[in-house]
């Protein structure tokens, strides 16, 4: 994602490219979007290519499903499992992978594709919260990315969920003031989005409203 690449360590940011270049361990965490790895490998691939000479460990952690807000629907996954909680396993990936830097994705999950709800909002809020906070613990830097969009033409029947979407990604950039590092994909994609669909009405990044393809990673 271009955004992230550019925001994470521009040429013309000395803070970020010494922020890069003291982290000798990268890890991401998110969701099935995280997970799949496409704008993980185009991170490390771009990362690798601008410091040849650098040796970066770039670990994808992400977990489908996983929420930071710690809900979950009923009969998700046809009623096998509820969504993971990131906090059952957060101490022990700290513990055992010892980052530098994190960059964490999360809201796609966590308001659990139902309409806007304050308290709904509100576990994300304090998840997103906690998270900083005990990555701060570990001696790590944490860059948080808003969630990707929801393509509502795809679903009609939960259209609500793109303005929960924009709901928290707003919350998230709002951080900014309080000196939290965030990147802001979500509002890049959306554009991205309705400016192709001005175009084409049938164009999409998601075929199931949810996970990016390769161009929409890129995006």
């Amino acid at each position: 994602m271009p955004s992230l690449l550019l925001a994470a360590a521009s040429q013309d940011s000395p803070s970020h490219r010494k922020l890069l270049l003291e982290s000798d361990r990268i890890v991401f965490l998110g969701d099935s979007i995280t997970y799949k790895g496409d704008y993980v490998s185009n991170f490390e691939t771009w990362l690798k290519a601008l410091y040849s000479k650098r040796n970066f460990d770039v670990v994808n952690l992400g977990l489908p499903s996983e929420t930071v807000s710690g809900l979950s629907e009923n009969g998700h996954a046809g009623g096998k499992f509820p969504r993971p909680d990131l906090f059952t396993r957060l101490d022990s990936v700290l513990e055992k992978t010892k980052p530098d830097l994190i960059f964490a994705c999360y809201g796609m999950n966590c308001g659990i594709y139902q309409p806007l709800d304050e308290q709904r909002f509100q576990k994300y809020k304090d998840g997103i919260s906690k998270l900083k906070k005990k990555a701060e613990e570990s001696g790590a830097t944490i860059i948080f990315l808003t969630p990707a969009t929801f393509d509502s033409k795809r679903k009609p029947k939960q259209a609500h969920y793109a303005e929960v979407l924009n709901t928290y990604a707003d919350w998230l950039v709002s951080q900014r003031q309080n000196g939290w590092l965030v990147i802001d994909i979500h509002s890049h994609m959306r554009n991205a989005l309705d400016e192709e669909q001005k175009q084409n009405p049938t164009f999409t990044y998601q075929k199931d409203a949810i996970h990016p393809n390769s161009a929409g990673h890129w995006s």
